[in-house]
């Protein structure tokens, strides 16, 4: 008995051990699968942008691996170009943790999305690279399809010029106007005679040419006193800048404020910010908004001391400003929905109007599903696909498939990949990324890029 016990042992030993390996084999193969789609969408894209001319592209790949273990014959398996063999394996897709078994493609299926605006001869031209740098093989049942939909056009935004390749520009522009206050530095120094020397004829060309046309000088000299900042130009620019930190952002704000203000007040802001005029007369009671609106009929002259003392007493005020609609959204959105929800049935219970105004300013992921292909499309262009998913992960699952069935089918897969194989993210992290989607999809809606059902309302 006692022997047999001893045969045994061998046996179980290497079952354990076989059911601690499996688990770690099959994880290895889906950090490869995801790890080669990676590099090929981003060797790709690389490529294509070179080609087109142009960053509005989306690609997917989705490449099925067969193990070198697997009992075929050599033969019968393909291998992607450009990917070798683990005995060859030190640059190229070294870098990607494959692992100790050699990987080799079962089958590659590339969904490549462009704008309609490619006329039809490139797109031809994106489709034979695409098929060169991919190692398309029909034989095998390797798919390529490519589409074309309506890019949304970004609009222009100032802090778009940090990132590439506005950035070059900027730091070529930087480095360029450096070089050359270095070199009149340079030269003013160490060559002091020669810069007088140019001085003086500037000054000759300028003595010449007013003795030629002395009346023209005349009028260009009162032209010149005219916008001079001693002059009354300094006090039309100031006049200009009154109230400039007055933003249509700070509307509401404005609202709370000025019910209670004096309609001589209220027309001096209109005065001086006719941009915000519709939404302060809208927003108003009719009597105030129209006193106000009267007293700019009659042109007159109000006192600067006036003017600046009502600036400056608003200035203060908006400094000290607590609360409002954005700010209190801008609370709930680091909650998750059922907090939300909890707060805005009790700022309900004692404003249902504000609580009411709130619920359409504060996006939920859920919102999502509202959307048409086109804006969801824009979004996943412009948001980290794994953040995206994260966030997908935490919707109904209902609603999660209203919104991935929107997508065409490459990206649709993708993100039911990353929402299957991926670890989820921490509370915190979750928490930041709904806050970066928030952020996106408001500058869309402020953009008018994109529009959601409960804005619509």
């Amino acid at each position: 008995m006692a022997v047999m016990k001893l045969r045994l042992l061998p046996a179980i030993l290497a079952f354990f051990l076989l059911a601690q390996f499996a688990p770690a084999n099959q994880g290895e193969d889906i950090q490869t699968k995801i790890a080669i789609e990676k590099n090929l969408e981003e060797r790709l894209y690389r490529i294509l942008t070179e080609i087109i001319g142009t960053d509005k592209l989306i690609i997917v790949i989705d490449a099925q691996l067969v193990g070198t273990d697997d009992g075929k014959d050599a033969e019968d398996e393909f291998v992607l170009p450009g990917v070798p063999l683990q005995e060859k394996l030190g640059l190229g897709l070294a870098g990607m943790q494959l692992g100790d078994t050699a990987k080799k493609i079962k089958k590659l299926s590339a969904q490549i999305i462009v704008d309609n605006s490619l006329p039809e001869s490139m797109i031809k031209v994106v489709k034979e690279v695409s098929s060169g740098v991919l190692g398309m093989d029909e034989a095998r049942g390797d798919i390529l399809s490519i589409e074309r939909i309506d890019f949304k056009r970004n609009p222009f935004s100032w802090s778009d010029i940090i990132y590439p390749p506005h950035l070059w520009g900027l730091l070529f522009t930087a480095f360029l106007g450096a070089s050359l206050v270095a070199f009149f530095i340079f030269v003013t120094k160490t060559f002091p005679a020669s810069a007088e020397a140019v001085s003086q004829a500037v000054r000759a060309a300028g003595e010449k040419s007013v003795s030629g046309s002395s009346g023209a000088f005349s009028s260009a000299l009162t032209t010149a006193e005219a916008f001079s900042p001693s002059a009354g130009g300094r006090e039309s620019g100031e006049a200009k800048g009154h109230f400039s930190f007055v933003t249509p952002d700070m509307a509401d704000k404005l609202l709370f404020l000025l019910k209670n203000e004096k309609a001589e007040n209220i027309a001096i802001l209109l005065n001086y910010a006719p941009e915000l005029s519709g939404v302060i007369l809208s927003g108003l009671d009719k009597k105030l908004a129209g006193e106000a609106l009267a007293r700019l009929t009659d042109t007159r002259s109000l006192p600067g001391e006036e003017v600046s003392a009502w600036e400056n007493k608003l200035k203060q005020k908006l400094d000290f400003f607590v609360g409002g609609k954005e700010v209190v959204a801008d609370i709930l959105e680091n909650l998750s929905d059922e907090e939300m929800d909890e707060y805005l049935i009790s700022i309900a219970s004692k404003d249902r109007a504000f609580a009411a105004e709130l619920k359409k300013s504060v996006f939920r992921p859920a919102q999502l599903a509202e959307m048409s292909a086109e804006h969801l499309l824009l979004i996943y262009q412009h948001f980290n696909p794994v953040s995206f998913a994260d966030v997908l992960r935490t919707l109904p699952e209902d609603v999660r498939k209203q919104v991935l069935d929107k997508f065409p089918a490459g990206i649709s897969s993708r993100l039911n990949e990353e929402i299957e194989l991926g670890s989820g993210a921490g509370r915190e992290k979750l928490i930041s990324e709904k806050k970066s989607l928030s952020r996106l999809v408001s500058r869309l809606k402020r953009d008018g890029l994109l529009k959601t059902k409960s804005t619509e309302a």
